[in-house]
């Protein structure tokens, strides 16, 4: 716990203060997924099948990485699941809260047994945001902008 209380408070003041906005967000998206009809929550994704710019923006970089390193820690400290989708969705709302364009991707892959595994990542111009480690594994089966 000692060692998780450091890394947090090293962290610099962007990442802590996105850190709360992600955590008290992702448990608002978390309770949604749960007990909300899912067509209400496509709405949070945006348009299907529309991509934002995968330009590189300077300008937002650094808003970016921040929202990158918050997302991860979120994920470390809540008491809840914070799974792809969750965190996903999380970081397109602060995205749009700032005026950045995201897109969502959703993929699927078969698994040896014949079963299927989904997978969700975003990205905001030429940075992925979430969900980057695993992406390559998966086929994208959709994206919302």
């Amino acid at each position: 716990m000692i060692k998780k209380v450091k890394s947090f408070s090293s962290s610099p003041r962007e990442v802590k203060v996105l850190f709360l906005k992600a955590y008290f967000l992702s448990a608002l998206v978390r309770f949604s997924l749960v007990f909300l009809p899912f067509r209400k929550i496509l709405a949070w994704q945006g348009q299907v099948n529309v991509e934002s710019p995968n330009t590189i923006d300077e300008d937002s970089l650094s808003f970016r990485k921040s929202l990158q390193s918050a997302i991860r820690l979120c994920d470390k400290y809540t008491l809840w699941s914070t799974e792809c989708y969750t965190r996903a969705l999380t970081g397109k709302i602060l995205l749009r809260q700032q005026g950045l364009p995201g897109t969502i991707y959703i993929g699927f892959n078969k698994k040896n047994n014949g079963s299927y595994a989904g997978h969700a990542w975003l990205r905001s111009f030429d940075r992925i945001i979430t969900g980057g480690e695993e992406m390559n594994d998966f086929t994208v089966h959709s994206f919302y902008s």
